[in-house]
C-alpha cells in the first residue's frame, strides 16, 4: 500500500486542513506529523497522527529524527506549508537522506527557490523563464540606480512572505522610500516590476520534474486587496499555460505540490511567473469538483505511469466557479457584502457543495472559528 507522510509545523495554517483527503481519495495510507491543535489533523481523512512539538526549534529535530528512523515506511513525504519548508531547508544542511526525502526538488542546485523570492528570480534568469524584471535590494543602492533599472510601478517584496504579507506596491520612485521605511529588516528584499495583466492562480502536482496534474484559475474575490489571499475563483484548463508549467517543473526539478502564480499580459501574449511556492494551498482539495482531479494525479504516481497529457483549453461555458466557504464568509462579514452572503444563502451556482458537511471533524472546527469571528466583529 502506498503510504505518505504529511508534515506541518504550528497550528495556524488552515490551508493544510483538507490536503489529506487528496491522498486518501487516491487510495493512500495517510499519516500526519503535526501538533495537537494543527489544522492538519482537523479532518477524518488521515489514518495516523504522529504528535509533534508546536515550536519550531523542537519540531525540526523531531521530524528529522522520525524520518531517519522511518524513511523506509513511506513512499512520499511532503512538507505542506511555507514555514515548515523554510525551517527544514535551513536545518538539514547537506544531509543527503533528508534532502532526498524532504525537499520538493530533485535538482539540488535549485534549492535556493525554496521559500525565497530572490532564489526564484535567480532561477528564472538561469532557465530563461519569463518573470518581471527585478533587483535584489541592498542598502547601498541609490534611488537613481533603481529608477534607471526598473520601470515603476514596482512591488517591494520581503524575501520570505506569504498570503500577500510582506508585499508593498510602490507607484513612483518617490513612494518607494516611504514603502522601504515600513520594512523592519532591509536584508533580502526584492524589487520587482509590477506587470499589469490577468492574475492566474495555479495548483499543480509534479513528480521528478514532470508535470502530473494542474488546474488554473482567474481571481474573483480577494480577502482585502489583490496581494491578500483569495476567496472565489473561476477554474479552467489552458494548453499554453500547461507548456509553461512543464518547462518550470523540468527546469527546477520540482517533485511535489506547487502553489504558483502567473500574470498574463494579453498584448505581449506572455505569462509572467510571479510566485513558485512548493507547498500546498487551500484550493488543491477542490480539484475533486473539476475534470482534472489532483487525486487522479496521485494515482498516476502510485502506478508509476504518468500520462503527461492534459485537456485542451477549457471552453468558456465549461469554466467552474469555486468559493472557499469559511474564507468567503469571513470576507463577506469583513466587507459587509450582502450580495456575497446571498450567494451562500441561495446556493448560487451550487455553492452549498463547497460547505464542509462532507467532513464532520473539519465542519466543527470551521464553524467554531466562524462563530468566534462573527461575535468578535459584531
Amino acid at each position: 500500500m502506498y503510504k505518505v507522510l504529511l508534515a506541518s509545523v504550528g497550528h495556524f495554517f488552515d490551508s493544510t486542513a483538507e490536503i489529506p483527503s487528496i491522498f486518501k481519495r487516491a487510495g493512500c495510507i495517510v499519516d500526519v506529523f503535526c501538533s495537537e491543535e494543527s489544522w492538519l489533523r482537523s479532518n477524518r481523512f488521515h489514518d495516523n497522527w504522529i504528535e509533534a512539538p508546536d515550536d519550531e526549534e523542537n519540531f525540526k529535530y523531531h521530524l528529522a529524527d522520525y524520518v531517519r528512523k522511518n524513511t523506509d515506511n513511506y513512499n512520499w513525504i511532503l512538507l505542506l506549508d511555507e514555514f515548515t519548508l523554510k525551517l527544514m531547508n535551513n536545518f538539514i544542511g547537506d544531509d543527503q537522506l533528508l534532502i532526498d526525502r524532504l525537499l520538493p526538488i530533485k535538482k539540488i542546485e535549485n534549492r535556493e527557490v525554496l521559500s525565497s523570492k530572490i532564489g526564484m528570480s535567480n532561477a528564472c534568469t538561469r532557465y530563461n523563464i519569463t518573470t518581471p524584471r527585478f533587483i535584489n535590494y541592498t542598502e547601498d543602492l541609490s534611488l537613481d540606480y533603481i529608477a534607471q533599472n526598473l520601470d515603476f510601478p514596482i512591488l517591494l517584496k520581503e524575501d520570505f512572505s506569504f498570503s500577500g504579507l510582506g508585499i508593498q506596491y510602490c507607484a513612483t520612485i518617490n513612494e518607494f522610500q516611504a514603502c522601504l521605511d515600513k520594512v523592519l529588516s532591509k536584508k533580502n528584499l526584492v524589487l520587482q516590476e509590477f506587470i499589469v495583466g490577468e492574475d492566474i492562480g495555479v495548483e499543480a502536482l509534479f513528480y521528478n520534474g514532470q508535470l502530473v496534474s494542474y488546474n488554473c484559475s482567474t481571481i474573483l474575490s480577494y480577502m482585502t486587496d489583490k496581494f491578500s489571499f483569495t476567496t472565489r475563483r473561476i477554474y479552467y484548463q489552458d494548453a499554453d499555460l500547461a507548456l509553461q508549467l512543464k518547462k518550470l517543473g523540468e527546469s527546477f526539478g520540482i517533485s511535489g505540490l506547487g502553489s504558483i502564480q502567473y500574470i498574463y499580459h494579453k498584448e505581449r501574449n506572455l505569462f509572467y511567473l510571479i510566485e513558485t511556492d512548493l507547498r500546498s494551498n487551500s484550493w488543491m482539495p477542490y480539484s475533486k469538483f473539476m475534470e482534472n482531479d489532483m487525486s487522479e494525479g496521485v494515482k498516476q504516481i502510485m502506478s508509476g505511469k504518468i500520462i503527461g497529457e492534459f485537456p485542451k483549453t477549457t471552453p468558456v461555458n465549461e469554466r467552474l466557479e469555486i468559493a472557499i466557504f469559511d474564507r468567503d464568509v469571513r470576507r463577506c462579514m469583513k466587507n459587509k457584502d450582502l450580495k456575497g452572503f446571498l450567494r451562500w444563502a441561495f446556493n448560487y451556482k451550487g455553492y452549498w457543495r463547497f460547505m464542509p458537511f462532507y467532513d464532520t471533524k473539519l465542519f466543527k472546527r470551521i464553524f467554531t472559528k466562524l462563530y468566534k469571528d462573527f461575535f468578535k466583529i459584531a
